[in-house]
């Protein structure tokens, strides 16, 4: 695999045709072996909730493995794959990152849900949840559209209160663009002065946002991002680290592992190694 496959919807290019879209994990899963590839979607935010099964879940260089009822909030651009027990029962609901930010009307908690992956147990009130909005979904009835909203809504607000409390809705906000920015393209130079004037900021206010929000000066944000980008492409492409480097803006490769080595603990071909698979697998 040359590049991490990004996609609308499973494969599907088109622009999204729905408000969301709800699928039970059966119905999907079955026909695919029961596996899903690693991949990533640019511009959808998807949450699976798994009812009953095991399930290995993968998400950038993170490996989990769980028997009991989760729900998972995958936000656009993390690579994520999945293995199922036969049988596997839940749903999985796709929407895209732009009805998120309609919806969250400048609340901040619900804005961390737009670029923070989760995973928390799946209670009552959110398997109900699911089952209601897949049932809203199956049909064409009136009002659908602000129903389905609504319920996404509400789920969002189960998701945030469950988070602990933010920093103040400014900087978050400049924040979180600032991210989505970076995340979008991995390829740009890392420039405050241009990234601060495409944000309509002063160098000044993207630092000030960046360190309210993180404690770390908005350099060392874009880096680590940049940083956390070549870590998907060692752990799911076969491009060079060269060619990593290159892809990521860096005009050295040398300087690109010297770089990869202070954020990571480990070089690029040290990373990557755990991910290669032997000739006996």
């Amino acid at each position: 695999m040359s590049h991490i496959p990004s996609y609308a919807l499973y494969g599907e290019t088109h622009d999204f045709p729905d408000v969301l879209h709800i699928e039970r994990i059966y119905d999907r899963a079955k026909g695919l072996d029961w596996t899903i590839a690693p991949h990533r979607h640019a511009k959808l935010h998807q949450f699976f909730m798994i009812h009953q099964g095991v399930v290995a879940f993968s998400i950038d260089e993170k490996r989990i493995t769980f028997d009991r009822p989760t729900l998972l909030s995958v936000p656009a651009f993390h690579v994520h794959g999945f293995h199922f027990s036969p049988n596997t029962q839940g749903f999985v609901l796709s929407c895209p990152s732009s009805e998120i930010d309609a919806l969250s009307q400048g609340d901040r908690d619900i804005q961390h849900i737009r670029s923070t992956a989760l995973e928390l147990a799946a209670d009552a009130d959110i398997q109900s949840l699911f089952h209601t909005i897949y049932t809203e979904f199956q049909h064409e009835t009136m009002a659908r559209t602000a129903m389905l909203r609504a319920q996404l809504l509400v789920l969002l607000c189960h998701l945030a209160r469950r988070r602990p409390p933010t920093t103040p809705l400014d900087t978050v906000g400049i924040f979180h663009r600032f991210e989505r920015m970076l995340m979008a393209h991995p390829e740009r130079p890392i420039q405050i002065d241009v990234f601060a004037r495409d944000l309509g900021l002063s160098r000044t206010g993207l630092h000030r946002a960046c360190r309210s929000a993180t404690g770390q000066s908005a350099h060392r944000v874009a880096m680590q991002i940049k940083i956390q980008e070549a870590k998907r492409r060692l752990a799911y492409t076969q491009e060079s680290t060269s060619e990593i480097a290159y892809r990521l803006g860096f005009d050295d490769p040398s300087y690109f592992t010297k770089v990869f080595r202070k954020y990571a603990g480990t070089t690029p071909s040290g990373y990557r190694k755990p991910f290669l698979l032997t000739p006996s697998q």
